[in-house]
């Protein structure tokens, strides 16, 4: 009975913590905001959670949760007791963060079971609720990032939601200096922001989910695998572990390996170089390209760090790669070992399943190498006596060519003088941009696939065939039919933006205002430097583009554009009809 009373206190007291923890970021002379307050509503929660665990009766999931809660809440009064233990003194601005952020999960850890709860029995379109979650994300964002807490300055509304957006979106796109414009923990705001788009609230529920143990039902199989672009549910809550899972263990060591690649830590401007390290490794997976430094990549104390250029560089690939084809590739790679030591050690012969390597991963890594290829060598070419004119090194000018190829595609850093570019290279960065990174990943853009099966399909036609092939298999007419209607949707709403933005901002040229718009509808985030320049209502467009881009137009229509009636169609078939094409 004690322990039902104290579920019941729990559930009612999670919106008052939210309320208190807004308010104590919000407004610091607030009256009951100090680290003893927080400490002991951390304390007394975490022991109302241990009290419930010896409930025999608890559902296995609930209990999960309250396990989880209870854990997190631990670590961070640990924490908390050993720094003033060994430190000897009572308050810390790293205490009350990590009190505040483990308040924050607890929050979130309990507000994601009650999602599955109710959102799941109550909406029945998977499109909508993937719609919904990154425009919920971006207006709460944005009211994180309008506290004055997380502000050196007061912004308005617009600013914070073109920000928000920017990192749900995974773009990069700044009307405000990330660096001097946010205090610490505006950007520990705008780096969850990132990771919760990178990942989507649907993988990170699904996590949860995992954790909970409480059941995964049919209907949230189906919303999962329409966010991690896979046809089956039987095994997508362990697909959407893995994902986490793979995302945060790259992002730690892409953290190492930009701490140790940066020698003269001191010359960097930024508060913590580990902060910048986890930063860097979380947008650069992430396919972001926020960044703490004023000039992001560009700036002279990192603009030659070639090495860095590299761990950065490869981090976009893998991210803007996609998780399925990164999870094929690894299989493959797993199995070929396997077989090689087999083959040496005990002389067997490991039978590998046939085509392990699908074709959507060929057709992917295939794309993806031509355009990286291709793209460094036209940017070295190209730039060759302009902007890698400072990369005196021959080493340093391919790095930066590579780089400028990787990023154009996908992220928003950038280590060559973007305003300096020739015309040309623009051109040429717009393409690239406008193709963009893989399904399933971090990117955005029309994606390679779309892009390679578009163009195989035009090389099919022009051959005379009356079908699409690729390495012995015929693409469905589903696939094709896909691919061009996401390019035709795609030009249709880029030309239109266009229009619109040259309409409320005639002062800017043609070619700068394209180059935003294909940035913004392909979430890259590069920018000829008129961003914090347009008018509120051109801020909106690119907003509504970033989210378009994110979400993907035709998730949009379907989300909001009822469907006939389920296999109507299937029923009937009307005469074939011929449209003169010439």
């Amino acid at each position: 009975m004690i322990q039902i009373r104290l579920r019941n206190f729990l559930d009612m007291s999670t919106p008052i913590i939210f309320i208190y923890i807004i308010l104590s970021l919000g407004w610091n002379p607030f009256i009951f905001f100090n680290v003893e307050i927080l400490l002991g509503i951390v304390l007394i929660i975490s022991s109302l959670h241990f009290f419930i665990l010896f409930d025999k009766n608890l559902e296995k999931g609930y209990r999960s949760m309250i396990f989880l809660s209870f854990f997190i809440l631990l670590l961070s009064l640990i924490f908390s007791f050993v720094k003033i233990l060994f430190h000897n003194i009572k308050i810390t601005a790293d205490i009350k963060i990590s009190t505040l952020i483990s308040l924050i999960l607890y929050v979130l850890i309990r507000a994601t079971y009650f999602m599955r709860m109710i959102v799941y029995v109550k909406i029945h379109n998977p499109a909508f609720i993937f719609v919904a979650s990154f425009v919920f994300l971006s207006f709460l964002g944005s009211s994180l990032l309008m506290l004055p807490a997380s502000t050196v300055r007061k912004i308005s509304f617009i600013d914070a939601l073109f920000t928000s957006t920017s990192a749900v979106c995974v773009t990069g796109l700044v009307v405000l200096d990330t660096a001097k414009d946010f205090t610490y923990l505006g950007k520990i705001f705008i780096l969850i922001l990132i990771e919760l788009g990178g990942l989507g609230i649907l993988t990170i529920t699904s996590f949860f989910s995992y954790f909970f143990r409480d059941g995964f039902s049919f209907k949230e199989a189906i919303f999962v695998s329409n966010f991690l672009n896979t046809k089956t549910t039987s095994n997508v809550l362990s697909l959407a572990v893995k994902v986490v899972m793979f995302t945060l263990t790259v992002e730690f060591i892409g953290a190492l390996l930009i701490y140790f690649s940066i020698k003269e830590k001191h010359i960097i401007e930024c508060d913590s170089i580990l902060f910048f390290s986890i930063f860097h490794s979380i947008s650069a997976f992430c396919n972001s390209g926020f960044s703490t430094l004023s000039q992001g990549l560009y700036s002279e104390s990192v603009r030659f760090n070639y090495l860095l250029h590299i761990i950065i560089a490869f981090l976009l690939i893998l991210g803007g790669i996609g998780f399925n084809i990164l999870f094929n590739f690894f299989t493959y790679m797993w199995l070929t070992v396997k077989k090689y030591f087999l083959k040496i050690f005990k002389d067997e012969d490991l039978r590998r399943p046939a085509h392990v390597v699908t074709l959507n991963t060929k057709v992917v890594i295939y794309t993806t190498f031509f355009l990286l290829f291709f793209g460094t060598i036209f940017y070295y070419i190209s730039e060759y006596h302009f902007s890698l004119s400072e990369h005196s090194s021959f080493h340093g000018k391919w790095i930066a060519s590579f780089f400028s190829s990787a990023t154009s595609r996908t992220a928003g850093f950038h280590v060559l003088n973007i305003n300096s570019l020739t015309p040309i290279t623009i051109l040429f960065t717009i393409f690239l941009m406008w193709i963009g990174a893989s399904p399933a990943s971090t990117g955005g853009g029309i994606k390679t696939s779309t892009f390679a099966l578009a163009l195989i399909n035009i090389i099919s036609l022009a051959r005379g065939k009356n079908r699409l092939e690729i390495q012995k298999k015929e693409i469905s007419s589903e696939s094709i039919r896909l691919s061009f209607s996401i390019i035709m949707l795609s030009i249709i709403v880029i030309y239109i933006s266009i229009l619109i933005i040259i309409f409320l901002d005639p002062k800017e040229d043609i070619l700068s205002i394209s180059f935003e718009v294909f940035s913004a509808f392909s979430t890259v985030g590069l920018s000829l430097g008129i961003t914090s320049n347009l008018s509120n209502g051109s801020k909106l467009v690119l907003i509504l583009l970033m989210l378009l881009g994110r979400i993907g137009v035709f998730n949009i229509m379907i989300g909001f554009l009822r469907k006939n009636k389920i296999g109507s169609h299937h029923y009937y078939r009307y005469p074939k009809g011929n449209i003169l094409i010439n």
